[in-house]
């Protein structure tokens, strides 16, 4: 008989699976329904707008981990929205070793539509629900990424 913690390991990954299944089912859409704007960007580079519009800065191999890209891909994406004029990389102060990418004026304002856009695609979604069953879900991804950030802070 297995241990108990290793049966509720093999118990949450398998929860997990189905989660991120039905998750791109119904949310995932929201990206494709979005159009791009003045932008013709793919899913990836409205991704890569959102998380460096949310950490204000970042070092391209950690973007990189987010997205789960190999670094010839990351490049070529960073140079497309560069030549976009919707982020720009700078050397960090600290270590010139790093270099750093951060959104443009123009970025944050594509972010900002996008995310109106996201919202509204979404709400659309979320409107089949009640109220009650809006609320188990907002705590329930409350939990989720609260346990998300402790196994974050773990590597």
């Amino acid at each position: 008989m297995m241990p108990m913690k290793e049966e509720r390991i093999k118990e949450t990954v398998k929860l997990q699976f189905d989660m991120i299944h039905l998750f791109h089912k119904n949310f995932a859409r929201a990206f494709h329904k979005t159009g791009s704007g003045s932008y013709n960007l793919n899913k990836n580079q409205n991704k890569a707008i959102l998380i460096i519009g949310a950490v204000g800065e970042i070092m391209p191999t950690t973007l990189g981990r987010c997205l789960d890209l190999q670094k010839g891909s990351l490049t070529s994406m960073i140079d497309a929205l560069e030549k976009e004029e919707l982020v720009y990389r700078r050397g960090d102060p600290s270590d010139r070793r790093k270099i750093l990418v951060s959104l443009t004026e123009k970025g944050e304002d594509y972010r900002n539509w996008l995310i109106e856009e996201l919202e509204k695609n979404n709400s659309e979604v979320l409107s089949r629900l009640t109220e009650e069953e809006i609320a188990a879900y907002q705590e329930g991804l409350k939990t989720i990424l609260d346990t998300l950030k402790k196994l974050d802070e773990s590597t």
